[in-house]
């Protein structure tokens, strides 16, 4: 499958309306959801089931920031 930018347009919007296009504001929401995981009890996700979630939100963000760098060409 392959996106378009229009594909994106939700998430986009997501942006714009809760981090005011601020994307550094995203990761550090992802970076405290990563955190939070932690502290949940212990057996509302088994051990593989909070590493996969925090492997995926590691993965976004990384994504995120990679965009963020490009469109300040600090890449």
């Amino acid at each position: 499958m392959s996106l378009k930018t229009k594909d994106l347009h939700p998430f986009l919007s997501y942006f714009e309306e809760c981090h005011e296009g601020d994307l550094l504001s995203f990761t550090q929401s992802l970076d405290k959801a990563i955190y939070m995981f932690h502290y949940l009890p212990a057996d509302t996700f088994s051990e593989v089931e909070r590493q996969n979630v925090c492997h995926v939100l590691k993965e976004l963000k990384e994504a995120v920031m990679k965009i963020h760098l490009e469109h300040n060409n600090c890449a």
